[in-house]
């Protein structure tokens, strides 16, 4: 479980670290991250849904940290980036189950 989180973590930072490519890459690297973290851990059943847990919890402190001490969406107070880190987070987690899912009704026998 650990490895496939950590695939998927890496994937959608790699995805939006690229300066163009991330306009398109990020909005679909959650999917992807799930199919190719969960292929990767032989994630199945009610893990799956542990799996995108963890996989937006590993994300959301990154992104908490990211939002209040740069200036990316300018100077915002704690409740906002809280707010935005959420969204991405549940962003992060709905793309990555999803991925995970196809994953596993792909390869069932």
């Amino acid at each position: 479980m650990i490895l496939s989180v950590s695939i998927s973590f890496i994937i959608i930072l790699v995805s939006a670290a690229i300066p163009i490519v991330h306009f398109i890459a990020f909005p679909i690297s959650p999917f992807l991250a799930g199919f190719i973290g969960a292929s990767f851990g032989d994630i199945d059943n009610e893990k799956i849904v542990y799996f995108g847990i963890l996989s937006s919890l590993c994300l959301f402190f990154p992104l908490l940290i990211i939002l209040k001490y740069t200036s990316t969406f300018g100077e915002i107070g704690w409740g906002y980036a809280i707010l935005i880190s959420l969204i991405l987070s549940g962003y992060i987690w709905f793309g990555s189950t999803i991925g995970a899912l196809v994953k596993f009704w792909t390869s069932k026998d």
